[in-house]
């Protein structure tokens, strides 16, 4: 399985292999998982507002279309946010969901400088926001967008590679977290069974992730998914353009997916957006939860929404 696995990723990668084919994927809209058991009533789970003020990469009728149809199945009420982040944007919903913001210059640009996606004002207001009870879930794939969030990370001590996440360093290899290798860690969110899965009653035992970024959180916090020995982030000057001379940091220890509580409110932290999308590559292979190693992409954002909204 792990063979076939990474002949697959590495198709997909392959094909992915410059900022402009990188772009090349598309969202496959029609696919929403399997959704037998609700895990909450209709119109009775939490508000989720999707970002998608900040030129995102993800958005609710795009890439993150299957995202969206799958809360909605389980009873959230799943809104896009059109509006820069303020206190009043912020206060129509239960759940702040930041995937893959970039600022305006570095659209078409996925080369240094990276600009910051959010002004100062917005990251005060969803720092405030979430201290006194609001729940943010922020998505960060490979360079060029967690540059675009550095200040918005830091201010709650999460701190990026702007780079690529691999292994060996190399591209055109997927990642598999396991219980087994220890990189998957229990949680509530990993622990917890949803009903109406393919493998309904069963725990998140493992998880693929489609090339994403690494990330060190400097405050208590629970590791969901762990780097392990040979993993580096490569922090080239272009998107997916690597050379001898391209950074390299060893990641070993560091994150691809956390959570904590932040004040009174909560935080997920997940650096890569993929796995909780549905999309295919311009050869056509499935990228994320449409795959048959992803589908557990699709438990472990319900359960990552359960637990943001149980605060």
């Amino acid at each position: 399985m792990r063979t076939l696995l990474t002949a697959l990723l590495m198709l997909i990668l392959i094909g992915a292999g410059s900022a402009g084919l990188r772009a090349q994927q598309r969202g496959e809209p029609a696919f929403v998982p399997k959704v037998a058991t609700p895990v909450f009533g209709e119109g009775t789970g939490p508000v989720v507002m999707i970002d998608e003020a900040h030129n995102n990469y993800h958005t609710m009728e795009g890439r993150y279309k299957p995202f969206a149809e799958l809360l909605r199945a389980h009873g959230c009420t799943v809104l896009p946010g059109m509006q820069p982040a303020s206190a009043p944007t912020l206060a129509s919903c239960d759940i702040y969901v930041i995937a893959n913001a970039l600022a305006a210059e570095n659209v078409d640009a996925w080369h240094r400088p990276i600009r910051n996606a959010f002004g100062t004002e917005e990251i005060d207001a969803i720092a405030r926001w979430v201290h006194e009870g609001g729940s943010l879930f922020l998505i960060v794939d490979h360079m060029p967008f967690p540059g675009a969030i550095d200040s918005l990370a830091i201010r709650f001590s999460i701190r990026f590679s702007d780079g690529f996440a691999l292994y060996g360093g190399k591209p055109g290899r997927g990642l598999m977290f396991t219980r087994g290798n220890d990189n998957l860690r229990p949680h509530w969110i990993t622990d917890t069974p949803v009903d109406g899965t393919p493998w309904a009653g069963a725990r998140i035992d493992s998880v693929v992730t489609f090339t994403g970024s690494a990330f060190q959180v400097e405050r208590a916090h629970d590791p969901l998914l762990v780097f392990g020995a040979g993993m580096e982030s490569l922090e080239p000057q272009v998107a997916w353009e690597f050379d001898d001379k391209t950074r390299r940091i060893r990641i070993e220890g560091w994150r691809h997916g956390a959570a904590f509580e932040y004040g009174k409110g909560r935080v997920v932290v997940f650096g890569e957006a993929a796995l909780f999308s549905a999309q295919r590559s311009e050869q056509g292979l499935p990228i994320g939860m449409n795959t048959p190693e992803g589908q557990w992409g699709a438990p472990l954002l319900v359960n990552i929404i359960r637990w943001l909204a149980a605060r």
